[in-house]
């Protein structure tokens, strides 16, 4: 809901794409510490930065949507807070990678990660839906209270969740031994190598997405509504595909699935860049949704299987820096661009180079079970 709120908060104030991706760059340039706090996290106990990340993400928002009460918000406001909720978002996305391995046996990770995608997903389905119609019945404030108030509510649920202990850090170890650490693990095969740098391409292709989809909706005269529904309907797919993979459980042939994920993603895209009305934007959301649900699953069983507990922090934070590093660039690169390149162009470009990670991530799959299988002597 907040995504909704912000953007069109920035867009009703100023009238500018430019500057709606501004503030999403701002959101994610964050990222680039998550090494860091990565390392933290494998420190730490689980709970601390999931209750303290949702406390402080509500604060935040309760505080911008007080002030979108009182009158305009200054811009350097907005992109404050942007700011600060990337980087409490650069903690919590590490932490909350770590959090099915450590409570579910390996035998359900599958079953797991679907199951808790679909309920992530639903949830957000709500949000968007219900954002978009509030933006537009009520205004950006009073949505930007209630997504305040949800984020107070989660952190009250995550009191009763009982999380394993952590074992303790070697006594007398630096910060920046536990960072070279986590980078020198993974190093140690391709898969672990590829996984950032395919989040990387998918992410900086799907920047211009939320970026550019506001001033489309509006154009088409959809508003927010359309904004909120087209990624309800993508959450929407996003759910149904998980949950249709929980219920598969270990039968998911994850390796296979995370390359024909890739590429329908890719042709979906693909297949948007020529959409001429809202109607049809729609249905291809359903598609992205179940495409992404695919790849999302799948790719977190294979972190899950691949990486050991000790290093989930480390390695996660290495994969939401480099995977997130991108979206920053591209926002900023088209900014002054946004209002005239036309979203067609973007759009398949997105596409095309989704396809292209599709048959290099099929390569280094390939390339990891040649490594693996046991050589005739």
């Amino acid at each position: 809901m907040a995504g909704i709120a912000t953007s069109f908060l920035v867009l009703h104030q100023t009238g500018s794409a430019g500057l709606m991706g501004v503030n999403l760059a701002l959101t994610l340039l964050p990222a680039l510490f998550s090494p860091l706090f990565g390392a933290l996290i494998d420190r730490w106990p689980l709970r601390l930065p999931l209750l303290a990340g949702n406390l402080l993400r509500g604060a935040l928002q309760l505080t911008v949507g007080l002030l979108a009460l009182q009158g305009e918000v200054p811009l350097p406001v907005i992109y404050t807070a942007s700011f600060l909720t990337g980087l409490i978002g650069a903690f919590y996305s590490p932490a909350s990678l770590g959090v099915a391995p450590r409570l579910v046996p390996p035998a359900h990770l599958a079953r797991a990660s679907g199951f808790l995608q679909g309920s992530t997903q639903t949830m957000q389905l709500a949000g968007l839906i219900g954002g978009g119609v509030l933006v537009s019945a009520v205004g950006s404030a009073p949505a930007l209270l209630a997504d305040g108030v949800s984020f107070l509510v989660f952190a009250t649920l995550l009191l009763g969740i009982e999380f394993p202990t952590r074992p303790p850090s070697p006594a007398g170890q630096g910060l920046w031994v536990d960072v070279r650490a986590g980078l020198a693990y993974a190093r140690r095969s391709p898969l672990t190598l590829s996984l950032p740098v395919l989040a990387l391409l998918i992410n900086a292709c799907f920047a211009p997405l939320e970026m550019l989809l506001p001033a489309r909706m509006t154009a088409l005269g959809a508003g927010a509504q359309g904004f909120g529904l087209f990624f309800g309907l993508l959450l929407g797919g996003l759910a149904a595909g998980s949950f249709a993979l929980a219920a598969l459980g270990a039968r998911v042939p994850v390796r296979r699935l995370s390359v024909l994920g890739l590429a329908a993603m890719g042709l979906t895209v693909l297949v948007l860049s020529v959409s001429q009305t809202a109607a049809q934007m729609y249905g291809l959301a359903a598609l992205l949704g179940l495409a992404n649900a695919a790849t999302n699953v799948s790719i977190g069983v294979l972190f899950q299987q691949c990486i050991a507990p000790a290093f989930y922090g480390r390695v996660g934070s290495l994969l939401t820096v480099v995977s997130m590093a991108g979206m920053p660039l591209i926002l900023l690169l088209l900014a002054p661009l946004a209002d005239q390149v036309p979203v067609q162009v973007i759009f398949g470009v997105a596409g095309s180079v989704t396809l292209l990670a599709a048959l290099v991530w099929h390569g280094v799959l390939r390339l990891e079970e040649t490594a693996a299988a046991p050589t005739n002597t």
